[in-house]
């Protein structure tokens, strides 16, 4: 069985033990059965709509005056929100619902970023979203090891942790990590860095410049994102 489907039947166990039901599991994407044969192991979920990576950004390479950039492109997210904020409320208010949840259950998600989140709009608002992917999730209080999953969304003394892997105090170094966070601080980071993403209208690592053209303002701009080294 792959390791990582292993990770998700045990995270899925745990979130739906017990009798008691938080609302923010309804915005986690439902496994619905698991069905193995000799050769693999299939995890059945319920069907989401458009990850929300690709309902903000087309990023595409170009030359302006001379130079190479990208030209990135905001898509329906970024429509509904010119019109209206309540779809950001909406947003933040169905994922700390989800992380209500996961941190009531003691799980860390550990790779909260656009693509793992799918949302539907209905007009300007959201009116469905669900979080999947729990293959490199954990659960909190049995935490032995950190994979690297996508960058761009971890908090820093996480990625000083895994930048120091190998090393002779590495050891020391998870235990010092996992005295200085709780439950819910690893995925907070994550939603934080998310909604920075939203409010800067580009993607928080673009290191190189870009062109874009918010749709609030409707003037065009050449930036890098806020975190781009």
């Amino acid at each position: 069985m792959d390791n990582s489907a292993k990770v998700e039947i045990k995270i899925y166990s745990q979130l739906y033990a017990g009798t008691s039901h938080n609302i923010g599991l309804s915005n986690i994407a439902r496994l619905l059965s698991v069905v193995e044969d000799n050769k693999d192991i299939w995890l059945v979920y319920e069907v989401g709509k458009h990850a929300l990576g690709s309902l903000m950004f087309d990023v595409k390479g170009e030359f302006f005056k001379g130079e190479r950039i990208y030209n990135v492109f905001h898509k329906d997210f970024f429509t509904a929100l010119s019109q209206d904020l309540t779809i950001l409320k909406d947003f933040l208010r169905l994922m700390a619902e989800v992380l209500d949840s996961l941190q009531e259950r003691k799980v860390v998600h550990a790779d909260l970023k656009p693509d793992n989140i799918l949302i539907e709009i209905t007009g300007r608002r959201i009116s469905s979203l669900k979080l999947i992917d729990f293959g490199s999730s954990f659960l909190f209080e049995e935490a032995t090891s950190i994979t690297a999953t996508t960058p761009e969304y971890l908090a820093p003394e996480v990625l000083m942790y895994l930048e120091s892997r190998g090393a002779a105090n590495t050891v020391t170094n998870q235990t010092s990590l996992f005295k200085m966070q709780r439950p819910w601080s690893y995925d907070m980071w994550s939603l934080g860095a998310i909604l920075l993403e939203i409010l800067s209208g580009v993607p928080i690592w673009m290191s190189l410049k870009c062109r874009t053209m918010p749709q609030q303002s409707g003037k065009q701009t050449i930036t890098t994102g806020i975190f781009g080294v």
